[in-house]
């Protein structure tokens, strides 16, 4: 890549011999590209990998310059892992002595689901897809996979039977899981199934044009993305990413689909969205999402003081 310094090329290196997730890779080389460019504009330095001179004044400042260009506290606390991280693997010695800044995050709540409603709306909007995008959409929505799981499913890892069925995912740091498949995930893939091209491959997936290659994550994020097209335009300034139907199956399931059932357990739900501990799936989605205390403040309305 163009902007590319010795410093970023020698992280993109060092990342290679790591196990980490696609996603975490992503946001370290992003995250000190950003700081080597903040470092030159502001300074006039260069990151030099071989003489890595930082200190926390640096830090701090891009710190300040993130939030005053208006990234949310999350967005930042990402970006200086990510940088903390790059430092880590490229000087580990300055990294044990910087003092890091803090950053005050704002209040944490689960993230957004979509209400019964909005639901049923992607659901009917699946009919208007071709029968691969339909199937790509039920599978995030019933099964809470990431993108780039979708998109490396095999057809070997594959099971749809009349009753029951599974598939087999390659998770954060490509490790393997399999997740059941409800009806409607069934359906969905049996129609594909039938209209699948011959590819010369064993991913579930693939282009619908010749050669038919393998997607992407990023056609899996483009196919959730174009159900905008297709649902009521409330519901389509609210579709997202394709990590939407992860957290709205996760927040279903731990409360009993908004109440109307019972709520699964802990540990099943953390092992449907593969996390290898169950304080992650707590931390992330037993916390109260701002819709549900919408709701719940509107369940008391017209009672007695």
């Amino acid at each position: 890549m163009e902007c590319d310094t010795r410093f970023t090329l020698r992280l993109a290196g060092l990342l290679e011999d790591e196990d980490l997730a696609r996603g975490t890779v992503e946001i370290t080389v992003t995250a000190c590209r950003q700081f080597e460019e903040f470092l030159r504009g502001s300074t006039g330095e260069v990151l030099d990998p071989d003489d890595v001179r930082v200190v926390a004044v640096d830090v701090a400042e891009w710190r300040s310059y993130m939030t005053h260009r208006g990234l949310k506290s999350g967005t930042v606390q990402r970006k200086l892992m990510g940088l903390r991280l790059g430092l880590r693997l490229v000087c580990p010695t300055l990294v044990a002595s910087l003092r890091w800044p803090k950053v005050r995050l704002e209040r944490l709540t689960a993230p957004s689901g979509f209400s019964r409603t909005e639901r049923n709306s992607i659901l009917r909007a699946c009919d208007q897809m071709s029968p691969r995008d339909a199937a790509i959409v039920k599978l995030l929505l019933f099964t809470g996979a990431r993108s780039s799981s979708v998109a490396t499913a095999r057809l070997s890892g594959l099971h749809v039977g009349a009753r029951s069925g599974s598939i087999t995912y390659v998770g954060k740091g490509s490790k393997t899981y399999r997740v059941p498949l409800n009806v409607e995930a069934r359906e969905a893939l049996r129609a594909y199934l039938e209209v699948r091209p011959a590819a010369e491959h064993d991913f579930v997936f693939c282009a619908e044009r010749a050669p038919h290659d393998p997607i992407s994550r990023g056609v899996v994020w483009a196919t959730w993305h174009s159900l905008r097209r297709h649902v009521p335009a409330a519901l389509a300034e609210k579709v997202r990413g394709g990590h939407q139907a992860r957290h709205d199956l996760a927040r279903r399931l731990l409360s009993g689909d908004e109440g109307t059932k019972v709520p699964v357990p802990l540990g099943d739900v953390a092992a449907i969205m593969a996390h290898a501990d169950v304080r992650t799936t707590a931390g992330i989605y037993a916390r109260p999402s701002e819709e549900s205390l919408a709701r719940a403040l509107e369940r008391i309305v017209g009672e007695g003081d």
